[in-house]
């Protein structure tokens, strides 16, 4: 893999030097070398003269769609849909780069932008594609087990139930409930009643509506409630959002802004997301998030594609808090206890086009409420399962 890249740079220099040597390069002289590099099935060699062409300013829609195919046959999908993308911005009718779009963006698991492409297309053609286009899009499944290595922090439990609906080609709904269960003792909430044995049975409900506004912006916003009981208290948490989206070829920026009320207590906090997709695929990717609250936190994220079917991600959260929100205001991470350092790692196996099995483990290095220096251990293990129709 090494020596194919060094030879395609030599390859992208040579064309580049002998390009510039010359007067100009000429539309017809780019249109035959594709052709015939296309014709002949030299897909490297066709990405690299088409994007050299084109940075040299020589293009049209026959040379964009040639190098978006050969990035496609190569499996660059983020390359092959930029070029695509230009050619259905030149020509909103150009069935072929319609199509290709969808797949790249199908390929790429941006669901809900290869709704948004399918939603331009006849039902004729997406019968032809075999492109379904379901109001309930998925459903997903995860439990969670979590055990701490105190005595006054029992082990824990989390369930959630999740369903994805489309309501039409560019709003895509999620909708998810979930509970928490844990026994803790407390002795330093004199106020609750038996502190000593508090029942932590939380109810969750999750809601998001994201629009795909173009193929580059997507509008995102949803709130997540949380009832949280204390033996003789209960608390009633909201947390509110909206952000926005915007897809770039390898770097995706998200910006996030939260706000509400945890623990009877006003919460805002801000994320910033950067996720970098280096090899133009799902191949292998980094994903960093930046939590700006009272207590900010970073958080990065590794993940590739282990085997054919298998991805692995690797992650580490820096920074100490108290309250995290998490994955877009899934997941509210707000016990009572100071976390201090977390770690963990995630499997996804592909099983088949709709049905994708995850395992997920994370420590958390945590300290007990109101008292400094005193550490405990936390490791949960994960597991789901997600049906995408």
């Amino acid at each position: 893999m090494q020596i194919h890249r060094i030879v395609l740079s030599i390859l992208l220099g040579f064309i580049c030097t002998n390009m510039s040597a010359q007067d100009s390069l000429t539309m017809a002289e780019a249109d035959a070398e594709s052709y015939r590099l296309y014709r002949e099935q030299k897909w490297s060699e066709l990405l690299v003269y088409g994007k050299t062409a084109i940075a040299a300013k020589v293009e049209f829609p026959l040379l964009h769609m040639r190098t978006g195919f050969a990035a496609f046959t190569l499996g660059n999908y983020r390359e092959s849909l930029k070029q695509y993308q230009i050619v259905l911005e030149q020509d909103a009718e150009n069935l072929t780069a319609l199509i290709y779009c969808y797949w790249n963006s199908f390929y790429l698991n941006e669901r809900g932008l290869a709704r948004f492409y399918a939603g331009k297309m006849s039902p004729a053609l997406r019968t032809s594609e075999n492109i379904n286009y379901p109001v309930l899009s998925g459903v997903n499944l995860e439990y969670a087990y979590k055990s701490p290595d105190i005595a006054t922090r029992g082990d824990a439990q989390y369930v959630k139930v999740g369903f994805d609906t489309e309501l039409g080609s560019r709003l895509h709904w999620e909708n998810a409930f979930a509970w928490f269960d844990q026994t803790i003792q407390e002795p330093l909430f004199t106020d609750v009643t038996d502190n000593m044995n508090i029942r932590i049975n939380q109810k969750e409900f999750f809601t998001k509506l994201r629009y795909t506004a173009s193929g580059k912006i997507q509008l995102i916003a949803g709130f997540h409630y949380l009832q949280t009981p204390f033996n003789n208290f209960s608390y009633r948490n909201v947390i509110g959002f909206g952000g926005l989206k915007y897809l770039a070829q390898h770097l995706h920026v998200q910006g996030l802004f939260q706000s509400g009320r945890i623990r009877d207590e006003a919460y805002t906090q801000f994320n910033a997301s950067f996720t970098l997709y280096p090899k133009g695929n799902n191949n292998l990717y980094f994903i960093t998030d930046g939590a700006i609250a009272k207590d900010p936190a970073l958080t990065q994220t590794i993940g590739f594609r282990m085997l054919k079917n298998i991805w692995v991600e690797g992650r580490t959260t820096l920074g100490q808090y108290a309250t995290l929100l998490t994955n877009d205001g899934l997941y509210v991470y707000n016990d009572i206890d100071l976390k201090k350092f977390r770690f963990g790692g995630s499997l996804y196996y592909v099983a088949s086009r709709i049905l994708t099995l995850q395992m997920h483990y994370a420590y958390d290095r945590k300290e007990l409420y109101q008292r400094t220096g005193n550490f405990y251990n936390q490791h949960s293990i994960t597991g789901g399962i997600q049906w995408s129709f």
